[in-house]
């Protein structure tokens, strides 16, 4: 069983394997808007879909609100004239004072007409507002260390880890992530669950410890071979049995939906009961997601058959496995297959429209900048129980659905909130796919600081995605990683998380020397590759201006063909 929990701990300011990080010297040039821009390293570059220009991901934030500026006024280019825009923002505002609104939303929105009169104006007259620089740097992106492993399930090629406290903006790190390996004492079952916390840790903290040994409990009584003697007797399962009727309708179990709404029922029972809370007005609350994933009982099978038979219509009916997920809040998961994204998640906010009506039917009011009470962005999580009234509309009912994975998904990331409000999917996509060797982007530049390094290390071939060959290899690593936890634990249980951290890192300085030797350039290619989605999806997310704590999984898939 491997647990990491998303700690600043976890960033180095030097690492053998961190690539995608590395300082190199700083370039200065100037962006479509005339600014400067600098462009901290590492060097992220996405493409903008509608001027098809390159962008430094420092930037992305500025280019994309004078694209919308532009969207606003129905220009497709910027206007050679300032009596061009002046005509149109009075238009603009002539039209919204025929509208019947309210003078609250007619103000807000004469404010966005405004702002965005502004943006198009200094992209005419730059020189007017004198050196208006767009340079941001957070040093946090370029000191990021994240870590990697292979997990015995072979659904996955590798595992990739990283976070971010986003010291500049947050005092405290409250998201926490768990993952284990052969769940419920079955290899073909492995456990992922990523918490984004908020007002406080507890929650979060609880949730990593506790969650699924309530979604174990419920699995075995649809999975008889499970094993689930220890869950039964911890604190979870037996604090909600002695309150709750076996024989009600809460306690039958007919399918996944109702394990995951029972554990997640269970799991804020239990935050009611206020653990490591420390405030006394309000207790801390925490978005999740947790997934259980299944591979397919002829899983060898298969990828021999996937291996030696290239015939794209036969692997298409192939199903390698299934992703059972849940979620309520915030904390969401993008699928990759072809370079293409889909949702496996749902996201609870306010912008969802059943979720404010649903908010809105309890009474509870929503502020002028879209706020539960004036408080809180999620209508969905675990906790919050120091507030009435927010836990009068803030449901634990999570969204829950099953998913195949077949040969051509490539990787799945999963990511707290820090990474999606500020990077949109398909930027997300971008540079994921700049990571993958299968996906050759024509700019050599685009691959120089995410692929190029690591191909350059293990070499240039691309390797069939189902190796067969080398299971007692990766049970060596896996069993050293698992005696390093044991070992150290037995020393000193107060750096029990930290050893955890280093021995699934899978690196020279944290394993013995001898079996990171034993494993193959694929291997050890797969764990860069994961390692680096990871740390280059928040590096992005740092210099795209996130103002919250960062936490990205990417779980690499066969379909990534490394």
């Amino acid at each position: 069983m491997f647990d990491s929990e998303s700690e600043s701990g976890l960033q180095k300011e030097e690492s053998l394997h961190n690539f995608s990080s590395t300082p190199t010297q700083r370039g200065h040039t100037t962006c479509a808007l005339g600014h400067i821009i600098d462009y901290t390293k590492p060097d992220i570059t996405i493409l903008c879909d509608i001027c098809q220009c390159f962008l430094n991901v420092s930037e992305l934030k500025t280019h994309t609100t004078y694209h919308n500026a532009l969207k606003l006024f129905k220009f497709k280019e910027v206007p050679n004239k300032i009596d061009i825009i002046l005509k149109r923002r009075d238009l603009l505002i002539q039209r919204m004072q025929r509208l019947k609104i309210s003078e609250e939303s007619y103000l807000k929105t004469v404010k966005t007409i405004n702002d965005a009169f502004q943006i198009i104006k200094r992209a005419i007259e730059p020189y007017y507002y004198g050196d208006n620089s767009c340079i941001y740097d957070n040093r946090e992106a370029s000191y990021l260390q994240g870590i990697s492993f292979t997990p015995r399930n072979r659904l996955f090629l590798s595992i990739g880890m990283c976070t971010s406290q986003n010291k500049q903006y947050r005092i405290d790190m409250e998201d926490t992530m768990r993952f284990i390996d052969c769940f419920g004492g079955k290899e073909k079952f492995a456990y992922i669950g990523l918490f984004d916390g908020y007002n406080g840790k507890a929650a979060s903290s609880l949730c990593r410890e506790h969650l699924h040994e309530a979604i174990l409990m419920e699995m075995s009584k649809l999975i008889n071979d499970m094993n689930s003697s220890e869950a039964e007797q911890t604190l979870i399962n037996r604090l909600y049995t002695s309150m709750i009727d076996p024989s009600s309708d809460h306690c039958h179990i007919k399918n996944i939906g109702d394990v995951y709404r029972l554990a997640y029922l269970k799991m804020d029972h239990l935050l009611s009961r206020g653990i490591h809370e420390t405030s006394s007005v309000r207790w801390s609350g925490t978005s999740a997601f947790t997934a259980v994933i299944v591979a397919n009982d002829k899983i060898e099978e298969l990828l021999v058959d996937l291996e030696n038979d290239n015939d794209d219509e036969k692997q298409d009916h192939i199903v390698l496995g299934h992703i059972h997920v849940a979620n309520c809040g915030n904390v969401e998961a993008l699928g990759i297959r072809a370079g293409e994204a889909f949702l496996m998640s749902q996201k609870h906010t306010l912008i969802n429209n059943r979720e404010r009506e649903r908010v809105l039917e309890t009474g509870i009011k929503i502020s002028n900048n879209d706020l539960i009470a004036g408080i809180l962005e999620t209508t969905r999580g675990l906790g919050n129980h120091g507030d009435k009234d927010i836990k009068k509309c803030v449901i634990n009912s999570p969204y829950v659905w099953s998913y195949e994975i077949d040969p051509s998904l490539e990787c799945i990331i999963l990511a707290t909130e820090g990474l999606w409000q500020v990077l949109q999917y398909d930027v997300v996509v971008d540079i994921v796919t700049q990571c993958l060797p299968a996906h050759h982007m024509p700019a050599p530049s685009r691959i120089e600081t995410a692929l190029r390094s690591v191909l350059e290390k293990y070499g240039n071939s691309i390797h069939t995605p189902y190796l067969t060959n080398e299971d007692n290899i990766i049970v060596d690593c896996i069993n050293e990683m698992v005696y390093l936890i044991e070992e150290e634990n037995e020393n000193d249980t107060n750096n029990l998380l930290s050893t955890r951290n280093r021995a699934v890192q899978c690196s020279e300085d944290e394993i013995h020397q001898e079996i990171w030797n034993s494993l193959s350039s694929q291997y050890r290619l797969r764990l860069e590759l994961a390692q680096t989605i990871a740390e280059r999806l928040v590096s992005a997310a740092l210099l795209a201006q996130s103002k919250t704590n960062i936490s990205v999984i990417c779980l690499l898939l066969p379909g990534a063909a490394v």
